[in-house]
């Protein structure tokens, strides 16, 4: 069903009818109730931290998940700028081994971006 699929299948109401000549009729609707408890959690979300509890203060968690973006980036890195042909191994032997050469070209490459912001930094107004 296609509101199972989107989601919404808790915020529609039906009823089924019948007019004057046996016709079945369907009548829906959303139900106004659910849709202002829905609306009223929206832009809400649980954190996970693994920060320690006395670090762990509300202006502090938002900052370290923040963080994620970094390494977000370092997927679109690991998947952009370092991407390769397909490359077709035959044992899991090569495969770890084609993943770590990978990720230590990813590594080289972010130091090298590191470096070059650390002496691009004081020039910048």
């Amino acid at each position: 069903m296609i509101a199972a699929k989107r989601r919404s299948a808790s915020c529609l109401r039906f009823h089924v009818s019948e007019d004057e000549h046996g016709v079945p009729a369907l009548d829906r609707h959303f139900d106004e109730d659910v849709l202002n408890a829905e609306a009223a959690g929206d832009g809400w979300y649980a954190l996970l931290t693994s920060l320690p509890a006395e670090e762990a203060d509300p202006g502090r968690i938002p900052v370290h998940c923040k963080g994620q973006g970094a390494v977000e980036r370092r997927y679109h890195d690991f998947k952009g700028p370092l991407a390769i042909a397909p490359v077709f191994v035959q044992h899991n032997r090569r495969v770890a081994a084609l993943i770590q050469v990978i990720c230590l070209a990813l590594l080289v490459f972010c130091l090298i971006e590191r470096q070059v912001k650390r002496v691009w930094a004081p020039s910048r107004p």
